[in-house]
């Protein structure tokens, strides 16, 4: 029975990304045609997206502290695909996302013109052109939020920092602000390291259908109650991942395979 829940699911997840999508992809045409600002309609189908996407995967989403207003520079860590749209579920944001994502089939070209930011970690020159649009995608519309991991993980800990995508904030002294995201799930559900954060190799669909098993979801997404600065990027990289260490809560202790993060 739970298969056919979890199918249900997918094929909902699936109709309302690319419904949403299609309308917005309809109007942004008339949106540039008149020369007009994208991001309120972007923030909207965004929102409705996120909103969506939880109540069809069984989410429920829990905000502690206090979600950052545009412009706002915004780190977190990353356990899955699936935080873009908890996070644009309650924020006006647009995202960093690896490159390779730009060039996955249809996926990329909807990234894109929603106005992800992408970069390629291969290369270190990328970060020059990655700060410089983060520059001017922070306005009164939207805010950025950045995973500075550089991957996702299982949950056990925070991986540590990359400071390089941190430049622009470090140069300008922005105020950065910081986040902790967690998940959980019931008791008889697939522990939520295993289904809903995204590290172990297994493809998007199958993954998909794993996380589409469960009962219930719990989301916990937790806001630092300061903001930091630091014109030492390596420093402000170092005391971000501190805070949001501090307010992260482990969703495993142990794991049942090893997990080695890359060394960069």
């Amino acid at each position: 029975m739970y298969r056919i829940a979890a199918i249900f699911k997918i094929v909902l997840f699936l109709a309302n990304t690319f419904t949403l999508y299609s309308i917005y992809l309809f109007f942004l045409i008339f949106i540039k045609l008149f020369g007009q600002r994208y991001e309120l309609w972007r923030n909207q189908i965004m929102t409705w997206w996120g909103k969506g996407s939880a109540k069809i995967l069984s989410m429920d989403i829990k905000v502690e502290g206090n979600p950052p207003e545009p412009p706002f520079f915004l780190v977190s860590n990353h356990l899955s695909y699936i935080d873009i749209p908890v996070y644009s579920s309650i924020l006006k944001t647009t995202f960093v996302s690896k490159m390779e994502i730009k060039h996955w089939p249809l996926i990329g070209f909807m990234a894109t013109t929603l106005g992800i930011i992408f970069v390629d970690r291969s290369k270190k020159r990328d970060v020059t052109r990655v700060n410089r649009e983060i520059s001017e995608q922070l306005n009164e519309y939207q805010g950025l939020v950045l995973f500075p991991e550089g991957m996702t993980s299982p949950g056990k800990e925070i991986l540590r920092f990359r400071p390089p995508l941190l430049e622009h904030a470090a140069s300008e002294n922005i105020e950065v602000s910081y986040s902790a995201l967690r998940y959980r799930t019931l008791k008889g559900d697939i522990p939520a390291y295993k289904s809903v954060s995204w590290w172990g190799g297994d493809p998007l669909h199958k993954h998909l259908f794993l996380m589409a098993s469960n009962k219930r979801i719990i989301v916990t997404i937790r806001f630092g109650e300061d903001r930091l600065s630091n014109p030492d990027r390596k420093k402000l990289a170092e005391e971000l991942h501190q805070k949001v260490s501090g307010i992260f809560l482990p969703m495993t202790e142990v794991l049942d395979e090893e997990f080695v993060p890359p060394v960069f």
